[in-house]
């Protein structure tokens, strides 16, 4: 009985330090997992909505969608499947910024891409073929 006891106590004691191991372990994982282009264009949405001015957003938003529209998001797709999955991939804006601070290097990288991207939509390049 005092044996069982203790083969019990040490299974159990094996499980709880083993729990945090594979925690961290799926956490890792999960890290190393490249975002898609959805997923990265439903993040810079919900970015330009918490730290972007309402007109800054409103831009963003329309550029994001001419984006999707010409295939550059994610090309050998239909761009109207590529939308909804970009809406429905939105996450919470606390996850992607955490404080206010973070705003104006977040806006910054915004802005960056905004350019680059009115010049690829301007000159036509990424078009679907």
């Amino acid at each position: 009985m005092k044996t069982q006891q203790l083969a019990f106590a040490a299974l159990l004691a094996a499980a709880v330090i083993g729990m945090p191991l594979a925690a961290s372990a799926q956490q890792a994982a999960d890290a190393a997992v490249p975002i898609s282009g959805e997923q990265q264009e439903a993040d810079y949405r919900v970015i330009a909505a918490r730290c972007g001015s309402p007109a800054f957003e409103k831009a963003f938003y329309k550029q994001s969608r001419a984006v999707v529209a010409a295939g550059l998001v994610t090309k050998h797709r239909d761009p109207v499947q590529v939308e909804k999955t970009v809406t429905a991939l939105r996450r919470s804006p606390f996850v992607l910024v955490a404080t206010q601070a973070d705003c104006a290097a977040e806006l910054k990288r915004l802005a960056e891409l905004q350019k680059s991207r009115a010049e690829m939509l301007r000159t036509g390049r990424g078009q679907r073929k």
